[in-house]
Formats: C-alpha cells, structure tokens, sequence
C-alpha cells in the first residue's frame, strides 16, 4: 500500500495535516475524550461533594460513602469493560459511555435524598469505566510503542484541562443556578464534545491503515522484544501484578480521598470564591507533572518513577497536614497536583512494559479494578477520620504515611519471569 492510498484509508480529518502520523490525531482526540470524560468523572467529584453538602445538607460522611461507593463500582465495571475492549475495540464503550455519563447527570441533578444518590453514582462510575482511562490508554499504546510515555501524557493532559476548566466553571454554575441546572448543562457539554470525536477521529489501530506504530517505516524498532502473550489468569496470579496491584491500591487511597475532599478542605479556611480558584492547583500542578514525566518517563525504569511519585505525594500530604494559611495551603496542593495525572498514567505505562499490549486492556482493567478497590476507600476513610479525630490534618498525616509505603513497594516489583526470558 503507497502512501497516497494510506492517505484515503484514514478519516478526513487527516486531511488537515496529511503530513502527520494519524497516532497524533488519535493523541488529540483523547485529550479532548479525556477533558470531558475523566474531568467530569474524577474531578466533578470534589465539586459535587461539596455541593451536595452545601445545597442539600447532607453530612460529609454520607456524601463520601457515595464518592466510595462511585470508585468501587468504577473499578468493578473496568473488568468487563477492559475484557469488551479486547474483543470489540474501543469505540463502542466510548460512546456508550459518554451517553450513559450525561443520562447519570441529568439523574444527578434531581436527587432527593442520600440513598438516591449512591443508584446514580453507580450510574455515573459505570459510564466512568467506560469512556476514560482504560479506552483511551489501549488505543494510544496501540498506536505508539517508542514515544508511548510522551504520547500518553499529552492525551492524558486532557484530564488535568478538564479539571483546570470544569472545577471552577460547574463550581460557579452551582452556586449560582443550583445544582439541577448545573448538570444539564455538564450533560450537554459530554455529548456534543465526545460523539463527533468518537465517530470521526478516533481508530483502533495503525495497521487498519497499513501504518506501524510511531509512524515507523519497518515493523519492529531496534531494542529488546516486547515480552510475549501470557495468559490474563497467570499475569493477575503473579508476584508481579499482585505488588502492583497493592501498591497502586494504597496510593488511590490517598488520591482518590485528598482529590475528593479537596474543595471541601479549602472552603475550611478560605472563602468561596479563593477555594474555587485553589482547587485548580490540583489540575494545574497535574499537567505541569504529567509533561514532565512524560518527557523522560521513557528514558527510566518506570517502577523507579512511579516511586518517586508516590514519595513526591506523600510528602504533599504531610505538609498539607500541617498548614492552614492560603499560601501553604494552594503551594502545597500544587505540589500535590504534580503527582496527581503522572500516577494514573504510570498504570497504563507499566502494563505495556512489564506484559505488552496482547491483553493490555483486559489486564488493564483488572488492575484499575483493584486500584479502584483502594481509590474508593479513600473518600470515605478521609471523611470518617476528619470527622471523628477533629478535621483534616489526622487524615491526610495518615495518608502520608500509606503514600510512603507504597512507593516502597512499587520500587521493588520484579519483572515478570517471561519477560527475563525472552529479553
């Protein structure tokens, strides 16, 4: 195939910008997937928490066993939708998704009552797993193998814009229309910016197009082999997964539960508008960090740097912990912030190092599965120690010290056997 009928085979838009590998398209169209999706599914948390509570009156601690509930069903769903993924592609749970997170919203907005909420959560959590990282991260390894981690962490910078964008503008749309008419409007906006992305722009993979991964002219690059196809039983069964499993699960623990709570800790100490622009460090800070790792992340052994991520974290934490004021407390989330897009990323990225893209998603999913199963304690474990050991500081000196331990451990997860052997 020349590269003229290449060029046809691709969708028009390549049109724009013949000269492009299409991976960056497909790189583009996940950020802006990622904007919506995981901006609406990860950083909406904090903003709805603190909305419900404000606007309902309901406690901190029945609002965040929902937020609880939301990150366990989200790691549930991500087994089955890593397992269709491998056998369908990713086009399909994408844009189910997106249609079922913008139905969970509109559910959102007409609650009543905190039992209600946990039906929609689970809603809302399923179209989570669907349309944000494990769709997203299988189609960019697809199409780059070489340049995986820059790649990856620009689509991913999508997450930390969306953030950057939709914090403070559905902080401010609830505070001044309420949260019904906030949530319709966040429906709209996932449909009308993810389907025609979905549809148009995004493929599966560059062999469709007679393309090799990173635009490369010969079907290998130089290097090591990739590790070979194992099965998914043996891969989750290993000493490999299993560390990695805990690790990744202690640290979400700590994310998930700061990044929730996180609008809520501002709103203690400083006044509503000041606590809506601080919650952008969170965002902020994650794109800063993610182009970083992303720039050398390739260049390291990413058990390495996923250990100094987890540290960098940790040592946010306790200086969170021990501050009140406005710089301490928006320089520190900053410093947190930077941690935040980088460890999500790393989980994709060790995947496809340590067992290759055969069953990336599948095993993808089984890992977010677990990680969720640490990510959605963390919520909850943030609220009942605030409440019941006098406000913040006793939880997050407790997360310090899970974010620490964790990064001991993901330090020192071997590679798998079969991967020794055919390198």
């Amino acid at each position: 195939m020349d590269e003229n009928d290449r060029a046809r085979a691709l969708p028009r838009v390549h049109r724009l910008r013949a000269d492009v590998f299409y991976g960056w398209f497909v790189v583009a169209g996940a950020f802006f997937v990622s904007l919506v999706s995981v901006g609406v599914g990860f950083y909406g948390q904090t903003v709805f928490l603190d909305g419900l509570i404000h606007e309902k009156g309901w406690t901190r601690e029945s609002v965040s066993a929902a937020s609880t509930l939301y990150f366990l069903t989200a790691g549930v769903a991500g087994m089955a939708v890593g397992r269709m993924i491998d056998r369908v592609g990713t086009r399909i749970p994408l844009a189910t998704g997106a249609l079922t997170m913008a139905a969970g919203l509109l559910w959102l907005g007409r609650i009543e009552s905190p039992a209600e909420l946990y039906a929609v959560y689970a809603l809302l959590a399923t179209a989570f797993s669907m349309s944000a990282a494990i769709p997203l991260s299988t189609l960019v390894s697809r199409w780059f193998h070489a340049q995986r981690s820059k790649a990856m962490s620009l689509s991913q910078t999508g997450v930390s814009v969306g953030g950057l964008i939709l914090v403070p503008l559905a902080t401010g749309l609830i505070a001044s229309q309420g949260l019904r008419s906030a949530t319709v409007q966040l429906a709209f906006f996932v449909v009308l910016l993810t389907l025609p992305i979905i549809l148009f722009v995004l493929r599966e993979t560059p062999g469709e197009f007679g393309l090799w991964p990173d635009g490369r002219t010969e079907p290998s690059p130089a290097g090591p082999p990739p590790p070979p196809p194992i099965g998914t039983r043996e891969v989750i069964l290993s000493r490999s997964f299993v560390l990695l499993a805990s690790a990744f699960a202690g640290i979400l623990v700590c994310q998930t539960g700061t990044a929730v709570h996180h609008l809520h800790l501002l709103r203690e100490h400083l006044d509503t508008s000041v606590a809506a622009l601080g919650a952008t460090t969170l965002p902020i800070g994650s794109i800063i960090g993610r182009l970083a790792t992303g720039r050398f992340a390739d260049r390291f052994d990413k058990r390495s740097v996923a250990a100094v991520l987890f540290l960098l974290q940790g040592a946010a934490l306790a200086a969170l912990s021990a501050t009140d004021d406005v710089i301490g407390l928006l320089s520190f989330s900053l410093v947190f912030g930077l941690t935040v897009g980088s460890v999500f990323m790393m989980q994709s990225l060790l995947v496809a190092e340590l067992w290759g893209l055969a069953s990336f998603a599948t095993i993808l999913g089984v890992l977010s599965f677990v990680a969720s199963l640490g990510g959605g304690l963390g919520p909850l474990l943030v609220g009942v120690l605030a409440d019941r050991f006098g406000g913040y500081p006793a939880a997050f000196r407790t997360l310090a010290l899970l974010a620490s331990l964790a990064a001991l451990v993901v330090a020192f997860v071997p590679r798998p056997q079969l991967h020794r052997d055919a390198a």
